[in-house]
C-alpha cells in the first residue's frame, strides 16, 4: 500500500503544475500560493550559497519575478517545480557573485575520486559540528562555486543526487565526486578557522 506521504507529494506536484499553467496563461493570482509554498527553500538555498541575507532576499524576489513572467518555461514532464525554482535561484545567485560555469577541465580530478570514499560523512549535523552558523556560512561562501552548488543542494537543502545533477547540468558521478571534495574543503576551512580563533584566544 503506498505511503500517504507519496499521495501528498503527487498532489502537491499536480497542484504546482496547475498553478504554474494558470500563471503562464496570465492568472497572476496563481503566484501567491506558489510563493508561500516555495519561498522558504529558495531563500534557504540562496542564503547558504551566498552567506548573505540581503542577497538571499534579492535572489528570492528575482526567482518569483522570473516565475511570474516565465512560468511557461516550466515543463512538469521534466520534474517537479521545486528543483526548477532552486535551479533558477542557483543561476541568479551565481550571477550576483560574478560566477561563470566552470570549464569541463575543472572536473578532471573529480572523476578520479574513489567511489568508496564518497558517502562517509553524514549531512548537516556533522557539517555544523561545533562551529557557529555564521562561521559555517562564511566557510561555505569561500568554496569554489561548483563545489558550493552540490554541497548546499545535497547536504544543506536535502536535494537528492539526481536533483542536484539536473539543477547543475552535470552527471550523477560528478555530483558525488564534487560533494566529496566539497566536504573535505569545508572541513579544512572550518578546522583552520577554529585554529585561528583558538590561537587568538590564547594570545589574549
Amino acid at each position: 500500500m503506498p505511503h500517504p506521504a507519496a499521495h501528498l507529494t503527487d498532489r502537491t506536484q499536480a497542484t504546482d503544475a496547475s498553478l504554474a499553467a494558470r500563471l503562464a496563461l496570465g492568472d497572476a493570482a496563481a503566484l501567491d500560493p506558489l510563493y508561500r509554498r516555495h519561498k522558504g527553500q529558495v531563500y534557504r538555498f540562496a542564503l547558504l550559497w551566498s552567506g548573505s541575507p540581503s542577497t538571499a532576499a534579492d535572489v528570492t524576489q528575482d526567482v518569483f519575478v522570473h516565475l511570474l513572467t516565465r512560468a511557461g518555461d516550466y515543463d512538469p514532464a521534466r520534474g517537479s517545480l521545486s528543483p526548477w525554482l532552486v535551479g533558477i535561484a542557483r543561476n541568479f545567485v551565481r550571477r550576483r557573485a560574478g560566477c561563470v560555469e566552470s570549464p569541463a577541465g575543472d572536473d578532471r580530478d573529480d572523476e578520479s575520486t574513489p567511489p568508496s570514499a564518497i558517502d562517509r560523512r553524514t549531512p548537516e549535523t556533522v557539517l555544523l559540528g561545533n562551529a557557529e552558523l555564521e562561521t559555517l556560512r562564511k566557510a561555505i561562501a569561500s568554496l569554489p562555486p561548483h563545489y558550493r552548488d552540490v554541497l548546499v543542494l545535497v547536504e544543506l537543502t536535502e536535494r537528492s543526487y539526481a536533483e542536484a545533477a539536473t539543477i547543475c547540468g552535470i552527471e550523477l558521478n560528478t555530483v558525488r565526486s564534487r560533494l566529496f571534495r566539497a566536504r573535505a574543503l569545508l572541513a579544512r576551512r572550518l578546522d583552520l578557522d577554529s585554529s585561528v580563533r583558538s590561537a587568538g584566544s590564547g594570545a589574549a
